[in-house]
C-alpha cells in the first residue's frame, strides 16, 4: 500500500514544485494507466486525477478497470477528470453527472468568480460528502485559473 500525504499544498507560481510523495502518486498513477495526469488533488477519502480529454478513456481503463486498481493501490475513492481550456468547461467536465442550469462568470477583485447554478434535487451531489467534492473543483481552479466557484439552486418546474 502507498503512504499518502496527509495534506496537499501547491505553489502559486506558475511551476509547481513537486515533492517525493506527489512524484510518487503521478507514478503510480502512470504505472497503472499508463497515462501521466497534469494535476491532482487529494482529501481524506479521495484523489481526483486531471488527464487530457485524450487519454480520458485509457486512463479509466475498459469497465473502470483502472480506477478500481487505483482505488484499491490508494484505498481512497478515486475520480478522473478530462483537463479543460477554459473554466466553464472545466466546470462542466468536473461535475458531468450534475445537471448544471447556468454558469456566470464575474471579475472580482483579478480573480474570476463563476457562480454556478444547478438543480436544487442535484445540489448534495454538486458539493459532496463533507463538501469535499466543491473544494476539490475550488482547489484545482484556483490553481489552474485563478478562479473560484460558488453553487447556487434552483427549483425545477414541476
Amino acid at each position: 500500500m502507498l503512504e499518502l500525504p496527509t495534506y496537499w499544498n501547491w505553489s502559486n507560481d506558475f511551476m509547481v514544485e513537486l515533492n517525493e510523495d506527489d512524484l510518487k502518486i503521478f507514478s503510480t498513477f502512470e504505472k497503472i494507466t499508463h497515462v501521466m495526469p497534469t494535476d491532482y488533488v487529494i482529501s481524506s477519502s479521495s484523489l481526483v486525477f486531471l488527464v487530457s480529454e485524450e487519454t480520458l478513456g485509457k486512463a479509466i481503463g475498459k469497465q473502470a478497470s483502472n480506477i478500481e486498481k487505483l482505488r484499491k493501490m490508494f484505498r481512497k475513492r478515486v475520480v478522473i477528470v478530462a483537463d479543460k481550456e477554459t473554466p466553464e468547461d472545466f466546470l462542466k467536465s468536473f461535475f458531468g453527472n450534475v445537471q448544471i442550469l447556468d454558469i456566470e462568470a464575474r471579475n472580482v477583485m483579478g480573480e474570476t468568480a463563476l457562480m454556478m447554478t444547478v438543480d436544487e434535487k442535484d445540489r448534495g451531489i454538486a458539493i459532496g460528502r463533507d463538501g469535499e467534492r466543491i473544494k476539490a473543483a475550488k482547489s484545482l481552479l484556483k490553481k489552474k485559473f485563478n478562479a473560484t466557484v460558488h453553487v447556487k439552486t434552483r427549483k425545477s418546474p414541476v
